[in-house]
């Protein structure tokens, strides 16, 4: 009898709630289902087919446990891992909250994690800027041009038609005021800058010149002096740009005219300058009564380069690409002061390819796919060269973009690729590849019957990673089956020759694969009847085997006592139930067994002739008839004259009559000479006594009355 199949499905939105409607899909094999019984979580239960249940914890998976129960009784459970989504919720965030400048919104997606927002609706709080006060984009970007406080609202739509609302209160920052003085000092070309400028709305953060020759420096506060050292006299504008702690700006130029003093002066090579080559600068710094001190700026950002020793050249790495200014401070004493100048030159460091790469799936005998991720940093075109790191073989090199190469055996190579790109510029990546062995697949089955399940046993060895999982594929003409697990069965509706397929992976992924063909047999079909009382013999009983399509037997007589034979004869001693078992084989080892439950009850009443009151032996005292499993019983002993003069219908607990005729009546002894004894008599399992006991009664009446001797 086919069990029912428990299935269902679910629904739910970020708008729900928490609330999931559960959608009952269950099949039965020509019945249908009668019950339903679900479990939400722990202690929360539906008898419904078509139920719906509100979570109060969204975000969140459950076990969603279904038990159902067809027609017939039958029941299947199904556990699915329900997933309840978050509550729809959107928010964002701002960048640059300076006035007059444009603020950068960006909107996020807070919950569930994997939807879809379809539309945005904001209002950022500022109706003095008209029709810009409202945005439908993503990312909208707004100006507002008097600081203070505003209000901004953003409403999504999701792809459920689900709405939420975020609002968030920011603040438009008042910009500071720049503003600077200078002092030149005791060499024309050297200049003593401060600032004077004010925070408004926060405290300054930065102070950045220019000091109109090209140079800009930035310093952190408290520090707001410079002392600038110009190549050469002439006109600057200076320019002083003041940052304050809310990243708010403001700029104010100045124009500065001085004459030449200390003269700093540097080369810079005619090679290749690439991003994250070493580059080195040469110093050809003059003037005044010795150079005390150098130090080199960069312009990326990166600390300075100072030292007191005179060095001919200096290097540097470059780790963005870009333009930069590289400026020498050259430091002197001139009588008794301390005088510098600067000099700077804007680099222009070529863009390298940032090289890289990864590989898909790494299993012996695969081809090893190499996709190169090498960011090409602005380059046009790029060139490639691999090199496999496989020492078996001078043939694991490519220059194709994303070659492939099939490595010759397990093990860990150290693989490179070597990226050029159009400017001359190289990088290199490299990454150890590991090539996982692969499992050895290997089957064995039970014995193939015809309607009885076949059972398949996973013999396969792994290489180190653990298998994680098994496929199996019958196949005749087509394929007739699918299976998982390491130990399956699977019934064959009809005989004939099949072929089985595993697959087996392990946890690298890595897969083999093992086939056998086998034959599917026919099964015998258990039967036999049986004959009681066989030859005569109570007890005895004469078994006839009815199988079909078998040659070997297998008999439990439910007594203790086995037989191989075909119809064989057994003897069963005592009374009771018992259970015999046919197990029926054929050459194939294909089986099938029936069962009947055999209750054995002997049966007989024997009725003595003679006896003698007063003889020497104690039995033939009295007249007692012996019997066994009797369930109704009445004895009878008449006179001559066919007069009643004894009777009894005791028995004992085993069916046995109780009493006999000691030969009186009314405890006058009777008369030597000859009785008539009349029986009725029915037996436990229904059969009327007729004198017909099993046995020998050659020469004995088989009536239900007679006469005895009584002997004095």
């Amino acid at each position: 009898m086919e069990h029912p199949t428990a299935a269902f499905a679910y629904n739910t939105t970020p708008c729900s709630n928490g609330t999931v409607q559960f959608m009952d899909q269950s099949t039965a094999f020509q019945s249908t289902v009668t019950s339903w019984l679900w479990e939400f979580e722990p202690y929360q239960y539906s008898t419904l087919q078509h139920p719906s249940y509100t979570y109060y914890k969204t975000d969140t998976c459950y076990s969603v446990k279904l038990i159902i129960t067809d027609s017939r009784g039958c029941s299947d459970t199904v556990t699915q891992l329900v997933c309840v989504p978050a509550a729809f919720a959107v928010s964002f965030t701002q960048q640059n909250t300076c006035a007059g400048s444009a603020v950068q919104f960006t909107s996020q997606l807070v919950a569930p994690g994997n939807d879809i927002i379809n539309s945005y609706q904001w209002n950022f709080g500022d109706p003095a800027s008209g029709s810009t006060n409202n945005s439908t984009a993503q990312n909208p970007s707004h100006v507002f041009n008097q600081p203070g406080f505003y209000t901004v609202t953003l409403t999504a739509l999701d792809i459920y038609g689900c709405s939420a609302t975020y609002i968030q209160n920011i603040v438009i920052n008042a910009l500071p005021v720049a503003a600077f003085t200078y002092v030149s000092g005791v060499c024309d070309s050297t200049i003593t800058f401060t600032s004077t400028s004010l925070g408004v709305a926060a405290p300054v953060a930065t102070y950045t010149w220019s000091f109109g020759d090209g140079t800009v420096q930035t310093f952190a506060a408290p520090v707001n002096t410079v002392i600038h050292k110009y190549p050469a006299g002439g006109q600057y504008s200076v320019s002083l740009t003041v940052t304050d702690e809310n990243g708010c700006s403001h700029s104010v130029t100045e124009e500065v005219s001085l004459n030449s003093c200390l003269v700093a002066a540097m080369m810079i090579p005619d090679t290749l300058i690439c991003q994250n080559y070493t580059i080195t600068f040469s110093d050809r710094s003059s003037g005044g009564t010795g150079i005390s001190s150098w130090q080199w700026t960069w312009g990326d950002g990166s600390a300075p380069t100072s030292y007191t020793t005179f060095t001919p050249s200096v290097t540097h790495i470059y780790t963005q690409p870009g333009q930069f200014w590289v400026s020498l401070k050259v430091t002197s004493i001139v009588n008794g002061s301390v005088m510098s100048d600067s000099t700077a030159i804007r680099i222009n460091v070529l863009a390298s390819p940032l090289a890289g790469f990864i590989t898909d799936k790494q299993c012996f005998g695969d081809k090893t796919a190499f996709m190169d991720t090498t960011n090409n940093n602005g380059a046009l075109w790029v060139d490639y060269q691999w090199n496999f790191g496989d020492p078996l073989s001078l043939d694991d090199i490519s220059e194709d973009r994303n070659p492939t190469y099939t490595y010759h055996t397990v093990g860990q190579f150290d693989a490179s690729l070597i990226v050029t790109n159009q400017y001359g510029c190289i990088d290199t990546a490299s990454a150890p590849v590991t090539i996982h062995g692969l499992p050895n697949a290997s089957f064995d089955y039970s014995a193939a019957c015809q309607n009885q399940p076949t059972y398949f046993f996973d013999h396969s060895d792994p290489n180190i990673a653990p298998l994680t999982h098994w496929g199996w594929r019958i196949d005749q003409s087509q394929q007739i089956g699918w299976m998982t697990g390491s130990t399956p069965s699977f019934t064959f509706d009809e005989t004939g020759n099949y072929h089985v397929l595993l697959s087996v992976a392990d946890s690298n992924g890595c897969i083999d694969t093992a086939s056998r063909n086998i034959s599917v047999y026919p099964t015998p079909v258990s039967a036999f009847g049986l004959e009681k009382d066989f030859e005569n013999v109570q007890g005895q009983v004469h078994f006839i085997n009815g199988s079909l399509n078998a040659d070997q037997y297998y008999w439990d007589f439910g007594n203790g006592q086995t037989s191989a034979g075909e119809s064989p004869v057994v003897q069963y001693d005592n009374d009771g139930d018992y259970l015999v078992q046919l197990f029926a084989y054929n050459q194939y080892g294909c089986i099938d067994s029936t069962s009947f439950l055999y209750r054995m009850m002997y049966t007989g009443l024997w009725v003595p002739n003679a006896f003698a009151p007063s003889g020497p032996i104690e039995q033939t005292r009295i007249w007692k008839p012996v019997g066994i499993n009797l369930a109704y019983y009445r004895a009878e002993i008449y006179d001559r004259w066919d007069a009643l003069i004894w009777s009894s219908e005791a028995l004992d607990d085993k069916g046995a009559p109780a009493e006999g005729w000691d030969g009186t009546y009314k405890e006058v002894p009777c008369q030597q000479g000859s009785y008539v004894w009349k029986i009725t008599a029915i037996f436990r399992d229904g059969k009327i006594w007729r004198n017909k006991d099993v046995g020998d009664h050659t020469d004995m009446p088989e009536q239900t009355s007679g006469t005895i001797t009584l002997i004095r």
